[in-house]
């Protein structure tokens, strides 16, 4: 792994009480090549252990990863300023569960395929479509996951029988480095490069030479990525923001909802790009809903005080955004039900939730990522179904109601990658086996499962050939050879005769080509 320049970066302020963490140096775009070259030379060797060697490696790494968990909870809490009950659950218990059923899903978009031959056309041959690694995959890193954004790329990655090089948030930098150790013990050398910095260092990773990009983060930064790539002819994933909503009916059950929203919108600080930031609710039970919501909101303990069920905002840029929402929607008439100001240690904001809501407020129509939840009250579910698609994102959307036939049409209705019904966001860092997909500015990227094997690997095809004489369709070009495409045009309008007229020919064609080659 290339040694990092002693250059200062981010990500050295404790986000929970402001207090200064040692600076982590950051990579030149020289080291960056380097990093990417060490990789790409490890990784043939890499791919040709075989798919079941590879398994079994990343079953190891899922069991060296538990067996340091404390040190990466620690990390995390550290970087991030959450809970190590919060970091545990939510970045590496289940690591070894995600590792297995990611390994299943690559079974099944790396195996071979038969490719169909028509025997009477395709005489004595034989395809197969294999799966074969695109080399170095780059995979740039968001801050608000720092270890479990990492899953959905770097283990189909591996699985496929690429190298990678991991770029962690300059906001989470210790994190990925953390990562990166642990493969580097049970991996191969070199399969797995690390480098650190702030966009410069990711823009790098494109412009020195690999052969995918798998990026989570801003739109903004998506959108830069994307170009960069396609003026490369670089396969791309792009996961970006979100703006989710939740439909709530009146005929939802009630206690169920409010704890669930409360905790999809709240969970990680709404450091989430499927949490939940706009819940539209059936005016029936709006009052009612809005002041359970609230009562629940104000029990959750923000860093670093009590039980910490959430971190505060991990930087100072996201805090601002945070306040700035809040702020803009109380002056635009938002009434605020609970929270709506910092909690005055480090980063911290006390959940918020803001009634009386529209959709011409900042808060409901960009990314807030903060624990900010807008209340939009609705005459029915036909508004709320327009409304909730009137949004420029579509990451995860859900319907809660007790009626699951009428739940799943409307949830099959919102303009999003992953429709819920009475749950929300739950996947994304649960199944390895399940598309994390969006629409719109949310990005066309497929994280996960089958689907997303594009990035990772490209199909090859294979053909072999048992024939020992020419093909007819071969020199020479002459008028035999003009009757035999006629009656491939005839069979084609199924003219059932000119396969006959085919037939007689295919021998004199043959005959023909042999005699041509011979000269």
């Amino acid at each position: 792994m290339t040694t990092a320049a002693a250059l200062p970066a981010p990500g050295t302020i404790s986000p929970a009480t402001g207090e200064a963490l040692e600076p982590v140096p950051s990579h030149t775009p020289e080291q960056v090549a380097d990093a990417i070259t060490a990789a790409r030379k490890a990784q043939p060797a890499w791919d040709d252990l075989g798919l079941n060697e590879r398994a079994r490696l990343l079953k190891l790494l899922a069991q060296t990863m538990l067996a340091d968990a404390e040190t990466v909870v620690e990390i995390i809490s550290q970087e991030t300023g959450k809970g190590a009950n919060d970091a545990r659950l939510g970045e590496i218990a289940t690591v070894a569960e995600y590792v297995a059923d990611a390994i299943k899903a690559g079974r099944i978009a790396l195996a071979d395929e038969k490719a169909w031959l028509s025997f009477l056309d395709f005489p004595k041959k034989s395809g197969v479509i294999e799966m074969v690694p695109r080399g170095v995959v780059g995979i740039i890193a968001p801050w608000n996951y720092p270890l479990m954004q990492f899953y959905k790329p770097i283990f189909p990655a591996l699985l496929a029988g690429n190298a990678v090089v991991l770029k962690p948030s300059e906001h989470t930098p210790r994190t990925g480095a953390w990562l990166a150790a642990k493969c580097q013990e049970v991996l191969p050398s070199g399969v797995v490069q690390l480098v650190q910095g702030r966009g410069e260092v990711g823009a790098a990773l494109i412009e020195g030479g690999c052969d995918s990009i798998a990026f989570t983060g801003s739109v903004a930064t998506g959108r830069k990525v994307a170009l960069a790539c396609a003026e490369r002819f670089v396969p791309v994933s792009i996961e970006l923001g979100g703006k989710d909503a939740a439909i709530v009916l009146a005929d939802c059950n009630f206690d169920r909802t409010v704890a669930g929203l409360a905790w999809a919108s709240m969970h990680n600080a709404g450091h989430d790009c499927a949490g939940v930031e706009r819940i539209y609710v059936e005016n029936a039970i709006a009052d009612r809903f809005v002041a359970a919501l609230a009562a629940t909101a104000q029990k959750i303990e923000v860093s670093p005080n009590g039980r910490c069920d959430i971190g505060p905002c991990q930087n100072a840029a996201q805090f601002a955004i945070v306040q700035q929402h809040v702020d803009e929607a109380k002056a635009a008439g938002a009434t605020v039900a609970c929270g709506g100001e910092p909690t005055g240690s480090g980063y911290g904001y006390l959940p918020t939730v803001l009634d009386n809501c529209t959709q011409d407020m900042t808060v409901v129509s960009e990314e807030t990522f903060g624990p900010v939840v807008a209340v939009i009250r609705v005459a029915d579910a036909e508004e709320a179904i327009a409304l909730a698609n009137d949004s420029k994102y579509g990451l995860n959307g859900s319907v809660w109601t007790t009626d699951h036939t009428r739940g799943k049409r409307i949830a099959r209705r919102l303009e999003v990658g992953i429709a819920h019904l009475n749950n929300h966001k739950w996947t994304g860092g649960t199944l390895a086996q399940t598309p994390w997909t969006g629409v719109k500015d949310t990005g066309p990227g497929i994280a996960a499962g089958k689907h997303s094997y594009h990035t990772f690997a490209r199909p090859r095809m294979v053909m072999e050939d048992w024939n020992s004489g020419p093909e007819p369709f071969w020199f020479p070009f002459n008028d035999q050879l003009g009757d035999f495409s006629k009656a491939l045009v005839q069979r084609g309008q199924g003219n059932f005769w000119a396969l006959l007229t085919l037939l007689g020919l295919l021998g004199k064609r043959v005959k023909a080509a042999t005699d041509f080659a011979k000269g």
